[in-house]
């Protein structure tokens, strides 16, 4: 784990897993334990739970009541091998307490969980800092799926984005059901977002009255075991007119209602030569970098 880091990364990393995975029986776990204190309910090796070494891009909100979000992302593939991670997500999460309870949604290309370096589709959540509940898309029980999406979570989303030429992008919006409690997935390929499938209330405590705050951007882990050459994040590029962007930014508010963001947000970029991300302008901002970097 990088050393010096800041109150405002703890935080972030406290409540969204943001891609810190450990290893587990030559997989990754999507859970930074120094940081949780915790671990999955099935025992993990401890020599591996501190072998990985997550980087993030990421703009958070502050501490609020939060109802949901919806942004646009650029997607886009990488040749990884075995031992590196990236990916582009939306998370939200409880307020500071031990069982810190989120959800994420996002695409990632994540060669140690699916075998491949394609782009999927995911969705992930805990609801006590990852210590005995985590479930990653559809591996367990949590998330419920409605009948006739057009995608489920883990699907490999085709095609992706090319640097040189037009980009494909997903929406993706998570928000709240004010009548129930439960937490929707919404996602669309170059289209609107449609419902993907709900987390229901009873999962949480704190997420079934709201989030407390927001994190959006990407994340990129190595398993230093493997190797210690950092991934590229987003598109491979540094905030520039081949970047990555998340766009059309927006939060949900209680009643339902869409309004393009306009709450202050902290930029975390935890290392900068390696990534970065630009302010929050017009609801839009551009982040990534190349990698290569050493972890």
């Amino acid at each position: 784990m990088a050393t010096g880091l800041n109150t405002s990364l703890l935080i972030l990393l406290i409540y969204a897993s943001l891609l810190a995975y450990q290893a587990q029986g030559g997989r990754f776990h999507p859970f930074n334990p120094e940081i949780w204190n915790g671990s999955q309910s099935q025992p993990l090796p401890s020599e591996d739970a501190r072998a990985h070494t997550p980087y993030y891009a990421v703009h958070k909100t502050y501490d609020g009541s939060y109802f949901g979000m919806v942004a646009t992302m650029d997607v886009y593939a990488h040749s990884f091998s075995d031992g590196q991670a990236t990916a582009t997500a939306i998370w939200i999460a409880s307020d500071h307490n031990s069982d810190v309870e989120s959800i994420a949604v996002g695409w990632e290309v994540y060669p140690g969980q699916y075998g491949d370096s394609l782009t999927h589709f995911y969705t992930e959540w805990t609801r006590d800092s990852y210590r005995r509940t985590w479930c990653h898309n559809m591996k367990c029980p949590g998330f419920h799926p409605v009948s006739g999406s057009q995608i489920t979570p883990g699907a490999v989303i085709k095609p992706v984005s090319d640097v040189n030429g037009s980009r494909q992008k997903i929406t993706v919006k998570i928000v709240k059901d004010p009548s129930t409690g439960d937490w929707w997935i919404h996602y669309g390929f170059n289209s609107p977002p449609k419902p993907v499938g709900f987390y229901p209330a009873k999962l949480f405590e704190s997420l079934n009255k709201n989030a407390a705050r927001i994190a959006f951007g990407g994340g990129v882990d190595v398993l230093t075991s493997h190797t210690r050459t950092l991934p590229p994040m987003g598109s491979g590029y540094f905030p520039s007119d081949k970047a990555a962007t998340l766009s059309d930014i927006s939060l949900i508010e209680k009643n339902g209602r869409t309004t393009p963001i306009n709450v202050g947000t902290t930029r975390i970029e935890t290392k900068s030569s390696c990534y970065s991300a630009t302010p929050i302008q017009g609801a839009m901002f551009s982040y990534g970098g190349p990698g290569g970097c050493s972890a």
